[in-house]
């Protein structure tokens, strides 16, 4: 009969073996975390041999630099952590808005009460299974799995587990729905009914350089520079809790300067009066004076095509208009990568790729009509 005194010594490294008070046995063991602080593991059961055999399991996973770490913390805390104080440093606020709306809608929810270092695969899997039985799209169920992606990346680096459990979890497959456009002739249909519009510079400036909705909300008369001919795309306007917030960019490649174009230059001067006795240095202003809120243009932009006639398109398939039309005007992808403020070419070279085949498509079937009429 063991006492609870007995021991069981193992050599350096190999960690010890104690029979507590209580009657269960414990194996204890060291583990050097990335910050060269060493940690102490312990493992507890009645069961001796189960102990053993758990000690020499976890001190092969921490001689191979993959530790497993005792916490009993659940995976909900420590989403509400990362959502807390890691999470507002790396993103944008409309992102972490994001972040924040899918992690308690559908992560804590549905994995909060798992223990954060037992989180599985099967669990991430189990999570979108449901997701999908309640009516939730393909679109959605990946932003949740590359959310939890994102918060476990950083567990990982603070060696929280071990790995990336969401990484091991194919992503649900997700088609983006075909983006319309317009042709220049309806986009010369729209401005006709536009023209008389208070806001028909807002949309002169969106569909001239392809401007992000934010974008120009956010512009300011100290961003157009008539003496250098140039307009400098630097802050946007975004809906933030309901509110008209300013904020960064989307990305640093948003950063940039456009040429002011003849038609432009007088159009924004007729604004300048009225603008700047609200003291923002915004360019545009509802009628009572506060930032347009980005809903606002949406609503008024659909009225204004509806009432042209046109089909409908989103104020992003407006800016899809502008990179299309740039590329039957042969612009180099490169010049459209910056006018639009892409971070990559990739994005461009996909809108000029289906311009050009519609053209080749076109081209060859006048040819064969010429040659069969």
């Amino acid at each position: 009969m063991p006492t609870a005194d007995s021991k069981t010594r193992r050599s350096n490294g190999e960690g010890s073996l104690v029979l507590r008070k209580d009657g269960r046995w414990m194996g204890r063991y060291w583990v050097t975390l990335g910050d060269g602080t060493k940690k102490q593991q312990c493992i507890i059961s009645k069961n001796k041999q189960k102990v053993i055999e758990k000690l020499r399991c976890e001190m092969t996973m921490a001689d191979r630099g993959a530790p497993v770490l005792h916490d009993k913390r659940t995976t909900g805390a420590y989403l509400e952590y990362w959502l807390q104080s890691i999470d507002p440093h790396q993103v944008r606020p409309t992102t972490l808005q994001l972040h924040t709306f899918i992690t308690r809608k559908y992560l804590i929810p549905l994995l909060g009460k798992v223990t954060l270092t037992q989180l599985r695969p099967e669990h991430v899997r189990t999570m979108l299974n449901r997701m999908e039985s309640n009516g939730c799209g393909a679109r959605t169920m990946q932003q949740a799995r590359n959310v939890l992606s994102a918060a476990l990346r950083e567990a990982l680096n603070l060696e929280y587990v071990t790995r990336n459990v969401a990484r091991l979890v194919n992503p649900p497959k997700y088609t983006a729905s075909k983006r319309n456009h317009w042709t220049k002739e309806q986009v010369q249909q729209f401005f006709t009914v536009a023209e008389t519009h208070p806001y028909y510079p807002l949309f002169l400036l969106l569909f001239s350089y392809g401007l992000r909705r934010g974008e120009v909300l956010g512009l300011r008369w100290q961003d157009i520079d008539f003496d250098k001919n140039v307009i400098r795309i630097r802050q946007a306007l975004n809906l933030l809790n309901y509110k008209a917030v300013i904020g960064p960019l989307k990305t640093n490649a948003s950063k940039r300067d456009l040429p002011i174009l003849p038609f432009i230059r007088e159009i924004p001067l007729s604004h300048y009066s009225a603008s700047e006795k609200y003291g923002d240095g915004l360019v545009f202003h509802a009628s009572t004076g506060n930032p347009v809120y980005p809903n606002t243009i949406v609503k008024i932009f659909k009225k204004l095509a509806v009432k042209a006639g046109l089909p409908p398109i989103s104020l992003h398939e407006a800016r899809h208009t502008t990179a299309t039309l740039l590329a039957q005007s042969w612009s180099s992808p490169k010049e459209a990568q910056i006018i639009l403020g892409h971070s990559s070419i990739t994005t461009t070279l996909q809108i000029y790729t289906h311009t050009t085949q519609q053209s080749e498509a076109k081209a060859v079937g006048a040819l064969l009509q010429s040659v069969f009429d």
